[in-house]
């Protein structure tokens, strides 16, 4: 009898911390897609002979997009639910870093419009994304949990520079800078379907427990606020 009880409350915990490392490995990727530009940029302007104030402009061009695509893409988030929107965000974000490797293969004027379009389209595919975390985060875990689980999530966009610039710096000097795209693209794609497999709202997870499910409710998680859309009946 006593040994049941540590084995329930480990297990009743499982299923919220497996949604929590999704939100840290994506948080990781959507940071480290930022900042592939940043460290493939030095021989991207010598390649096409792209001047200072062009580089600006592309690098800035992702801050314009994402902060006009905010509120736009919470609304997404409450009309149609976190999962498929994220999911959509990863998918397209994902998709323009991989095109942005195929620039390399034009002339240098069409390279600075590509480049420059592309990341003003992954500022908005990856709008939505901390909103989503967000409502993530209210929907499986309790309140006396929420600030330790918004931390993790946060610490991602710190931990992103520290395994991926060595590694962005290194595929690019090793394979040259075309492979970074394609590669943190290909990885993207592949994040896609790992978060269609385990993201889903508490009450429709096919792993959670009837304890976890008590546990987060009674803690004050608003379970039916997650990654499914709103229910007008409900409303």
């Amino acid at each position: 009898m006593s040994l049941a009880i540590p084995v329930q409350a480990a297990t009743r915990f499982r299923v919220r911390y497996v949604i929590l490392l999704v939100l840290f490995a994506v948080t990781v990727l959507n940071y480290a897609d930022r900042a592939i530009i940043s460290i493939a940029g030095v021989p991207i302007a010598q390649e096409f002979g792209i001047t200072p104030v062009q580089m600006g402009y592309i690098l800035s061009a992702f801050s314009w997009s994402y902060v006009a695509a905010q509120l736009p893409g919470g609304w997404l988030l409450d009309r149609y639910g976190t999962k498929w929107i994220y999911a959509g965000g990863v998918f397209f974000w994902s998709f323009f870093t991989f095109v942005q490797g195929w620039a390399g293969f034009l002339g240098a004027a069409s390279a600075v419009t590509v480049f420059f379009l592309m990341r003003m389209l992954v500022g908005v595919a990856e709008a939505p994304s901390f909103p989503g975390n967000a409502r993530l985060v209210t929907a499986w875990f309790p309140a006396a949990e929420r600030g330790k689980a918004s931390a993790v999530f946060n610490a991602a966009q710190y931990f992103a520079p520290v395994l991926f610039a060595p590694l962005t710096a290194w595929v690019t000097q090793s394979f040259g800078w075309r492979y970074a795209f394609f590669a943190m693209g290909l990885i993207g794609l592949v994040m896609v379907l790992l978060w269609v497999w385990l993201i889903h709202d508490p009450e429709d997870h096919p792993n959670v427990t009837p304890a976890e499910l008590d546990e987060i409710a009674r803690g004050g998680a608003l379970v039916q606020v997650g990654a499914s859309p709103a229910d007008p009946a409900k409303a």
